[in-house]
């Protein structure tokens, strides 16, 4: 079975939205968490309880980073200062 990317979309009023694929968004209760969740985390499912995955975090937030960059015309030197 292939791992599902579970994105933290927004939090609101103590609700998680969270992207389970393009167009696909549920709800989680904030105190259904026993980590400190952000929006842009990446969400991983082990035993029934919704974990961080740090790795996939930073890898998409790189990645986001250097699709910004590109959008406005930053050049990959000026984002290192």
């Amino acid at each position: 079975m292939k791992d599902e990317l579970l994105i933290v979309e927004r939090i609101e009023d103590g609700i998680v939205t969270v992207e389970k694929s393009e167009n696909e968004f549920f709800d989680i209760k904030l105190n259904e968490f026993d980590c400190d969740v952000q929006e842009g985390d990446v969400l991983k499912l082990v035993n029934g309880k919704y974990s961080i995955d740090t790795e996939k975090t930073k890898e998409l937030r790189k990645i986001s980073a250097y699709l910004q960059n590109i959008a406005f015309g930053i050049k990959e030197a000026d984002t290192e200062k």
